[in-house]
């Protein structure tokens, strides 16, 4: 089984641009969005500090996310 991260988050539409600019960031370490606010990645350690990176500054920012470690099943 295929090990990955999810990082779940939810901030408001009334922070666009720092909804923009997580977006940008997500896109550029080329994870894969899957149903709108979850975002995909394969588990390595880079890619699990750069998300635990992200969860801190969207929860800096006193918005609701989450981590998660999952095993691809099917």
């Amino acid at each position: 089984m295929k090990k990955i991260l999810v990082l779940s988050f939810d901030i408001p539409l009334s922070r666009a641009s720092f909804r923009v600019k997580i977006w940008r960031e997500l896109n550029e370490l080329e994870a894969e969005n899957r149903m709108r606010s979850h975002w995909v990645l394969p588990f390595s350690k880079k890619n699990l500090l750069e998300f635990k990176r992200l969860a801190e500054e969207i929860k800096k920012e006193g918005c609701k996310v989450e981590l998660i470690l999952g095993r691809v099943i099917g």
